[in-house]
């Protein structure tokens, strides 16, 4: 059996000079536009098109890994939307479910493609990379709806909750943890592990401004993400138990990995969710990569720290399914001795 062993110890180092540079060349090109972008519906359709440019030229998509679109309808899970993202060799009886970012309002399984087919393939696990309904075409509840149907699909297709991971990045992130509570509040049995780059935490975006105090976000004010999020709250209060998670002491989740940009404007949300998990119980590990910006894993051609946490992502996410598939097979054994 191929084994892979745990990542080390993280231990933080000082930002390249590209990444440097990245973060210079973000500040002075890529902020100022949410001046110039209108609001409304027109500015999310605007911001969508240039998101999309922007993170094609970010990241790359290596060779070898199968993409094949999902986009079915059936009485049991209404649409289910996204894509099958496989390396060449994937390990067996593997998944990942994967959650992209969206600030609720942007992005889709296109504009991630190149970080979930680096993560399938340094992972050598199987992607479902999930499309879920966005604001302000679909306000809350669409998307967390969307992603209950989407993993449950996923199990309808033959996999066990102990061969999942759940992974997403920002809207994704809270997205994933939103999925593993509502699991767990059901009684239902939990995926094997959860990943999360740059999670969102707290809608109200007070996080947000309190560290646009003291470091800046090179891509987005605090207003800025604020004006994003109005789009999918509308109405609803921001402390609604969906938006605003709580996660009490002994609501113990599966193994986690939450990664971080220390420069970006979700690293409080990074702490405060690692900080909540490790008060509940759960084996929470936090990387905060100095100097880095937002879902820099997605970035591989502008900094080479993406790679290098994409890789930790992997072995984490690997070591995790292996250790739980030895769990469930010690407690089968057991069961029948």
């Amino acid at each position: 059996m191929v084994t892979t062993t745990t990542p080390p110890p993280y231990t933080p180092h000082p930002p390249s000079a590209r990444a440097r540079f990245a973060h210079w060349a973000t500040r002075r090109t890529i902020r100022p536009l949410e001046h110039v972008v209108p609001d409304g519906e027109l500015g999310v359709k605007v911001t969508r098109r240039v998101l999309a440019t922007l993170m094609a030229g970010a990241g790359t998509t290596p060779a070898g890994v199968e993409v094949v679109p999902v986009d079915s309808t059936t009485e049991s899970f209404g649409r289910i939307k996204g894509e099958w993202v496989r390396p060449a060799t994937p390990r067996p009886g593997m998944v990942i479910l994967y959650l992209h970012g969206s600030g609720y309002a942007l992005c889709s399984t296109r504009t991630h493609r190149p970080l979930v087919s680096r993560l399938a393939k340094e992972s050598r696990v199987t992607v479902f990379s999930a499309e879920y309904r966005l604001a302000p075409e679909h306000p809350f509840p669409a998307a967390p709806e969307d992603v209950e149907r989407a993993y449950d699909w996923l199990l309808a297709q033959g996999w066990r909750p102990d061969q999942v991971v759940v992974a997403g990045d920002s809207a994704g992130g809270h997205l994933t943890l939103d999925l593993a509570l509502v699991l767990l509040r059901a009684g239902r049995e939990l995926p094997a592990g959860l990943v999360m780059f740059s999670p969102l935490a707290d809608v109200t975006c007070t996080l947000i401004a309190e560290r646009e105090q003291a470091i800046p976000d090179p891509m987005i004010s605090a207003e800025g993400v604020r004006k994003l999020f109005a789009h999918y709250l509308l109405d609803t209060d921001p402390l609604h138990p969906r938006l605003t998670h709580v996660v009490a002491p002994g609501e113990v989740l599966p193994p986690t990995l939450i990664q971080a940009g220390g420069a970006e404007f979700l690293a409080a949300d990074a702490h405060h969710i690692a900080d909540m998990l490790a008060t509940s119980g759960t084996d929470v590990r936090l990387e905060v990569w100095p100097g880095q910006m937002h879902v820099f894993q997605a970035a591989n051609r502008m900094v080479p720290e993406a790679d290098r946490a994409l890789r930790r992502a992997a072995r984490f996410l690997v070591t995790t399914l292996q250790a739980r598939a030895a769990a469930t097979a010690g407690n089968d054994h057991e069961v029948t001795a």
